[in-house]
C-alpha cells in the first residue's frame, strides 16, 4: 500500500521524518534533507508509490507512519508535513508519537465557504440527481484520479483536525507562504492561536509551497528549530 522510497541515514541520533503532499512526493524534500544529514537522520515517505486496494483513511496514513516512527532508533522524532502530509503530522502529534512538529502550509482546518462555493455545491447535487452531465463541476486535479483515489481524496479533506490540534503540546514551528491560496494565511494563524507551543513564521510572496520558494530560508528555521 505504501513504501519508502528514500532514506538518508545521516548523522546525529535524531531523526527527521518529512511527509509530502497530496499531490507531491518525497523527491520535494530530497535537497533539505541531503543539506541536513550532517547533523540528522532523515526519513523520506512515499504515500502514493502504488494504488491502494481500497480508500484510505486519515487514521491509515498515521497507522502507517506511526509504525515507521516506532521502528527507527531515535533519541528525539521531528516530523515536517506539507499540506497533507501536515494532517498526518497533526494526528502524530496530538497522539504523542513525535517531539517536535512543523507544519507546512498545512491543511486539516475546516474551511470557511462564501456562497457561491455552497451553490455550486447544491447546482453539482441536482445535476447528479438528475443524471446531467458534472464535468464542469470539481477540480482539474480531482477529475484525473482513479474512483479509489477520488474516495480516499474525499475521505481526508473532509475530516477536520480543529479539535486534535488543542491535544498538542509539543514544539511546533508554523511555516508558511503569506500569498497561500489552497491553505489560506488564516489557517496559519488558527494553528498559531490553538497550539500552545508554536511559533509563526510567514514568508512573503510565497505560495502553497514556501518551503520550496525559499529553500534557504527554509533550511535555516528547520535546522535552528531542530537543534544541537
Amino acid at each position: 500500500m505504501f513504501s519508502i522510497n528514500y532514506k538518508i541515514e545521516g548523522n546525529g541520533d535524531k531523526l527527521i521524518v518529512f511527509l509530502h503532499g497530496f499531490g507531491g512526493g518525497f523527491e520535494s524534500f530530497a535537497e533539505i534533507a541531503k543539506m541536513l544529514s550532517d547533523r540528522y537522520k532523515c526519513l523520506l515517505i512515499s504515500f502514493f508509490e502504488s494504488e491502494p486496494d481500497y480508500p484510505l483513511t486519515i487514521f491509515d496514513y498515521y497507522n502507517y507512519v506511526k509504525t515507521l516512527i516506532e521502528l527507527q532508533p531515535a533519541k528525539e522524532i521531528i516530523v515536517v508535513g506539507h499540506s497533507f502530509g501536515g494532517r498526518v503530522g497533526i494526528k502524530l502529534a496530538a497522539n504523542n508519537c513525535c517531539d517536535k512538529l512543523v507544519l507546512v502550509d498545512s491543511a486539516g482546518l475546516k474551511p470557511k465557504r462564501g456562497i457561491k462555493y455552497y451553490c455550486k455545491v447544491y447546482k453539482y447535487k441536482i445535476r447528479k440527481k438528475l443524471g446531467l452531465n458534472t464535468d464542469n463541476y470539481g477540480s482539474s486535479d480531482y477529475k484525473i484520479l482513479s474512483p479509489v483515489m477520488k474516495k480516499t481524496f474525499i475521505n481526508i479533506v473532509n475530516y477536520y483536525q480543529n479539535k486534535e490540534i488543542e491535544q498538542i503540546t509539543i514544539p511546533t514551528l508554523i511555516y508558511w507562504g503569506s500569498d497561500d491560496k489552497e491553505t489560506p494565511l488564516e489557517f496559519a494563524k488558527t494553528f498559531n492561536k490553538k497550539i500552545k507551543n508554536s511559533r509563526l513564521i510567514v514568508i512573503e510572496n510565497c505560495g502553497h509551497f514556501s518551503y520550496l520558494q525559499s529553500k534557504s530560508t527554509f533550511y535555516n528555521c528547520l535546522r535552528s528549530f531542530c537543534g544541537k
